[in-house]
């Protein structure tokens, strides 16, 4: 089964009304993934995108302190199987301002991320960087957000 990460633009107001059934079929700028959760694989994107160093014994950048893309949680069913969180404003911006050029090197290096559980192909992540990239773009209002509907 696994866990459905869908990638949309809204207002607050907007976001709220799709916070129980998601964004899917709805009329809102959106990305419809599987797994890519902002607080470790987002942060460790974002980490990536600003070049921050590897500390010592990892393979990656990570500094949940400087690049988490996990802003705050909006919504939660009574069951936890789904819900609607925010994504860190620095971490949309860093993604709208990544230049095609940088998105397969970008990708290539995410996707080394033990996190993901799998090994990717060279190139299989470039659509998925693209993607969150092209929705970052889509935030052009400061009453706009990036969110994340999950669901198990």
């Amino acid at each position: 089964m696994g866990m459905f990460t869908d990638y949309f633009v809204a207002t607050p107001e907007r976001a709220m009304t799709l916070a129980d059934a998601g964004p899917g079929g709805q009329d809102v700028p959106k990305l419809e993934l599987k797994w890519v959760e902002p607080g470790v694989l987002g942060s460790t994107l974002w980490a990536i995108i600003e070049d921050a160093p590897v500390p010592e014994g990892y393979g990656l950048p990570f500094d949940i302190r400087r690049f988490s893309a996990d802003g705050p949680m909006l919504f939660a069913c009574e069951e936890y199987t789904h819900g609607l969180s925010q994504i860190s404003d620095g971490f949309v911006r860093a993604l709208a301002a990544l230049p095609d050029e940088r998105i397969a090197p970008v990708a290539a290096r995410w996707a080394t991320a033990e996190e993901w559980g799998v090994e990717w192909a060279p190139g299989e992540l470039d659509d998925t960087v693209r993607g969150l990239r092209d929705l970052a773009r889509e935030v052009r209002f400061p009453e706009q957000h990036m969110y994340l509907w999950w669901c198990m």
